[in-house]
């Protein structure tokens, strides 16, 4: 691929960056049309496609540049591509239509800032004008971050629009800096589309780069914003005033201002109000030994009403001392232009004191009465002036010049803060100890380093008044602060559950607005339940009960004494154990538990797929025989009351996900113990039927098993949890906004941390790769198997992808997210082989590297005499397969389908696990065989086709890697290179990355890509 050189130029409408290739300078000069009469197209572009990092909204288009030329060689290559290549001779300007993308300002700037500092990747090198642009967005931004900017009036319109100030020393150098290292090509944009207008000369650097960052900080200010436009303004006929309009067209969409009659006055205002700020004065001047300056002081402490006035004293104040001031009555009584004070020489103090002032009265309307008198020397204020003047008025007059002193009391904003120590009066041991335990809560309020009352508080509160006087000092309060508190304490009162407890513990939430998790205090029995939920206590052993059939494995037994604590507290756990853990025996173990220590409040409800009714049967009566069992399944099984009397009178209930909302009334009409699901995943969307029916039913405790509580989205985490602990993560919508979004999306760090302390008391996971849970187990050992395609393969592959790739790009919706779905297993099955996607039952031989490959292993693997297992998706080339290997090899292959019984299906099993000469290959399709299922024999495990989902995969090979294998086990995925399969595979460690944050993936997300990102992905790589 050749390489992609970016530049970068601006105009006054938006961001335009072009690209061109490296290679076209060295194989196809010949195709330069320089001796054209009219202006020609830049012969050596690279497709704008090639362009991924460019915003969606980015607009196509065509410009003339002026770009160094040699004679019939065209446009010479930029120093990026080739530092050491020689100029040829003749070089000049010359005009060539390029094309090009345009981003709007806001939009630009967001794009620069977000490019590293460096060249560029080695497909999208960036030239040295774009790397110039990219740091001007970044001064833009830091200058906006530090409110370096202010409003002004352009009189053209009249407009209002945001202008940054370069008034300190540094920003300044870093402005000049940019302006010298701006590239001359960044000033090669044409004005004119179709010609170059003789007197043309390529605009200034500096006007270019301060335009582009004027302009650029100026739409983004708007967007913040978010005003009405000017259009939207006039429909509602209201007349503003000069100012008024002002305000309302910076923060437009666009600047106009609505306004009648003579708007020079105003203008002029604005401009010497905004002068000093963008200018930064005149030059530097000698420092003045004294500068004017106002004390504020507090009524006297017999006037402390809200009419009680504030006095505000004007001095002179010493430069070198600060402490040192002059009150204004000493000057005015001063004859002279000097003005002796304790060894000190003011020069010209009247003077300087009513400059100041009137500088001063413009800054802040209150002080304007001190112009009315001939010696002014103090004035005052009223309270809602003096609260004005603390929450900026102050730092605008500080910004003039002058000094301003405040009382210490009022120098900063005094915080109300509470702490809370909450308690509960039941032993830790007590079973109604659980989430939805409500808890005891003392308040400690405090404003500033007072102890205050609820009642002191409310008085303040309803005064809304932003100085109040308590307990003889003045203090300043947010109002809207101190009444969020009040409504948050008067909605939770003195109580509050164990679940908000946690929440706020594990510093997800605040128990009140500034009450963070280091002030709340949990005292007693409910610290010891907290503790253990959060890992902080460790929660007691427990001795297996004497009824289980089995020995359970140490890191077994911790599992089964977590679920015991958690059952106990009725509190709902999900076992996320890896696959071949032994889920199935700690939860039995809890079951025989129950009933040995006569914690059993009636039957327990267990539900799992289909498939695995008789796995849980035969595990049940192995383990745990002295359990009363019923399975709940079949056209015979018990329905209404006479299931209800026989569910009352067993241990367990065997059903299914597919009856429970078929028989959701039957199962309702029963108390519960507790729920058990199995392969939990199976409710990970909330709007499924069956998931909502088993949200209806009523039990004592749940417990969910899963080796995947996250496979696609966190919203099947949210739906998992929410299962378990019902209220506990929120609503969806808002689990969504605070976690979904910036996880998923922006890869928020500090989100998944945030969910991943609210998920871990709840889920109980361990894997076989940690050794620390299981030390018995061998190696897995993971390797892609990349093949190419045969002639055939290649033909066929290329027909497909031109022709799903125009019809994705003619729809969209949901007809688009089909079409993809569709191309893709048309892809994957043409990966597999011909025969498969053409559906004629052709020859197999030769026509497939998939099986060319997989035949090659096979022999290998068979002559070592090891077994194998072979998973594909599709049953179709499962049966092909199966033929085909049977003949080769000429042993029995055994193959597992969605078409196979359940007795069929542990024949199957037995066969290959316990027959010393029995079959030595099992095909099986991933649906039919990736769970539930025990096939330790086999050492080799080899995906025939991808499902494109790590959670699903591994399952699939857990059936050989888990508890009883012997020997290492070899995972074999057959990837066909450079199509879509070898693509995606580097996709998933992405997909997959989501799970790791929080406690994965299928194939619908990627119907959501862009139709060049498809492109990209379907596209075969002819190498």
């Amino acid at each position: 691929m050749p390489y992609i050189l970016l530049h970068g130029t601006w105009s006054p409408t938006d961001f335009r960056f072009f690209l061109w290739g490296e290679d076209a300078f060295r194989a196809r000069r010949q195709r330069a049309r320089t001796a054209q009469k009219s202006i020609p197209r830049h012969p050596f572009q690279a497709p704008l496609a090639e362009l991924s990092l460019v915003a969606p909204d980015a607009r196509e288009l065509n410009r003339v540049l002026l770009l160094p030329s040699a004679p019939g060689a065209g446009p010479v290559p930029g120093p990026e591509l080739d530092e050491n290549a020689a100029l040829p001779a003749g070089v000049a300007l010359a005009p060539w239509i390029v094309s090009g993308l345009s981003l709007a300002p806001a939009e630009a700037l967001a794009w620069l800032a977000s490019l590293p500092d460096d060249a560029g990747t080695p497909v999208h090198a960036r030239g040295e004008d774009l790397r110039v642009w990219s740091r001007a967005a970044r001064l833009a931004l830091e200058l906006l971050l530090r409110e370096r900017f202010i409003p002004t009036c352009d009189p053209a319109g009249p407009y209002g629009r945001w202008r940054l100030t370069f008034a300190e020393p540094g920003d300044q150098r870093r402005l000049e800096m940019l302006i010298h290292s701006l590239p001359a090509v960044s000033r090669a944009l044409v004005p004119h589309r179709t010609a170059v207008p003789p007197d043309f000369q390529p605009p200034a650097a500096e006007s270019l780069l301060t335009d582009f960052l004027q302009t650029a900080a100026d739409a983004l200010i708007r967007t913040w914003l978010g005003g009405p436009s000017a259009g939207e303004r006039a429909a509602t006929y209201v007349v503003h005033t000069h100012a008024e309009e002002w305000v309302a067209a910076l923060a437009a969409p666009t600047p106009t201002m609505l306004v009648f009659g003579d708007t020079a006055p105003f203008v002029r205002a604005i401009g010497d109000w905004a002068e000093p700020a963008l200018t930064g004065g005149p030059g530097p001047e000698p420092p003045a030994p004294f500068r004017t300056c106002l004390r504020l002081e507090p009524p006297p402490d017999d006037e402390d009403g809200p009419d009680a006035p504030w006095r505000l004293s004007v001095m002179l104040q010493a430069a070198d001392d600060p402490s040192l001031l002059v009150p204004a009555e000493a000057v005015w009584r001063e004859r002279g232009t000097t003005l002796r004070y304790l060894n000190r020489r003011f020069d010209h103090p009247q003077e300087r004191l009513l400059a100041d002032l009137g500088i001063a009265a413009r800054a802040f309307g209150p002080l304007e009465p001190l112009l009315q008198e001939s010696r002014p020397s103090a004035c005052t204020l009223s309270l809602a002036a003096v609260y004005a003047l603390l929450t900026g008025a102050a730092l605008r007059l500080e910004e003039c010049g002058l000094g301003v002193l405040l009382p210490a009391q009022l120098q900063a904003e005094t915080q109300v803060s509470a702490r809370a120590r909450v308690r509960s009066g039941r032993k830790a041991t007590d079973a109604g100890l659980g989430l939805a335990q409500v808890l005891e809560v003392d308040w400690d309020l405090a404003l500033g380093d007072q102890t205050v009352t609820r009642a002191e508080l409310k008085r303040l509160a309803r005064l809304k008044l932003p100085l109040v006087r308590l307990r003889g000092r003045w203090v300043q309060l947010d109002q809207d602060r101190l009444g969020a508190l009040l409504t948050a304490l008067d909605r939770r009162g003195n109580q509050i559950t164990a679940a908000d407890a946690l929440r706020v513990t594990n510093g997800v939430e605040e128990l009140a607005p500034g009450v963070p998790a280091d002030a709340v205090t949990i005292e007693g029995p409910a610290r010891d339940l907290l503790g253990r939920l959060t890992g902080q206590q460790r929660i007691a052993e427990l001795s297996p009960p004497v009824g289980l059939q089995g020995q359970l494995r140490p890191y077994q037994a911790r599992g089964f004494a977590w679920l015991a604590f958690m059952r106990e507290h009725g509190i709902g756990a999900c076992l996320a154990d890896d696959m071949g853990l032994g889920k199935t025996i700690q939860v039995i173990a809890l079951l025989l538990h129950e009933q040995e220590t006569g914690q059993t409040a009636g039957p327990v409800l267990l539900v799992c797929p289909t498939s695995l009714v008789g796995n849980w049967q035969r595990e049940l009566e192995r383990f745990g025989p002295s359990l009363r069992l019923l399975v709940h399944h079949g056209s015979e099984r018990l329905r209404g009351e006479d299931f209800g009397r026989s569910a009352a009178g067993h241990d367990v209930v065997i059903s299914t996900y597919a009856l429970s909302h078929r028989d959701r009334d039957d199962l309702a009409d029963v108390a519960w113990a507790g729920i058990v699901l199995d392969e939990a995943q199976a409710i990970k969307n909330a709007e499924t039927r069956q998931s909502q029916s088993l949200r209806t039913l009523t039990a004592g405790y749940r417990i969910a098993l899963t080796g995947t509580p996250v496979e696609n989205r966190l919203s099947e985490l949210w739906s998992l949890l929410d299962f378990l602990n019902p209220g506990y993560l929120g609503s969806a919508a808002g689990f969504h906004r605070r976690f979904a979004v910036p996880i998923e999306r922006r890869h928020d760090e500090a989100a998944a941390a945030r969910l991943r302390r609210l998920v871990e008391p709840f889920v109980l996971r361990r894997v076989k790769t940690d050794p620390a849970v299981i030390s018995d187990l061998p190696a897995k050992l993971e390797q892609p198997v990349y093949v190419n395609l045969t002639p055939e393969q290649a033909s066929l592959y290329q027909a497909v992808t031109e022709d799903v790739l125009a019809k994705i790009a003619a729809t969209e919706g949901i007809q688009r997210r089909g079409l993809v779905l569709s191309a893709l297993t048309r892809l994957k099955q043409l990966c597999n082989h011909p025969a498969q996607f053409l559906g004629d039952r052709s020859a197999l031989p030769g026509r497939s590297g998939k099986l060319n490959r997989l035949t090659e292993m096979l022999e290998e693997a068979l002559a070592e005499g090891d077994r194998a297992l072979i998973f594909t998706q599709y049953a179709e080339m499962g049966r092909m397969l199966q033929g085909y290997l049977a003949k080769l090899f000429g042993r029995e292959v055994l193959f597992l389908h969605g078409a196979v019984t359940g007795d069929e299906r542990s024949r199957m099993v037995a066969r290959f696990q316990e027959e010393a000469d029995g079959p030595p290959l099992f095909i099986l399709t991933l649906k039919a065989g990736g769970v539930g299922l025990n096939l330790t024999r086999a050492s080799h495990v080899f995906h025939f086709d991808r499902w494109w989902n790590p959670a699903v995969e591994n399952q699939a090979t857990d059936r050989a890697f888990r508890i009883g294998q012997r020997r290492n086990v070899m995972v074999h995925k057959l990837i066909a290179a450079g199509t879509v399969e070898e693509k995606i595979d580097a996709l998933i460690s992405g997909k997959r990355h989501l799970a790791e944050q929080v406690v994965g993936t299928g194939e619908t997300w990627l119907t959501e890509l862009s139709t060049d990102q498809l492109r990209t992905l379907f596209t075969l790589e002819r190498e």
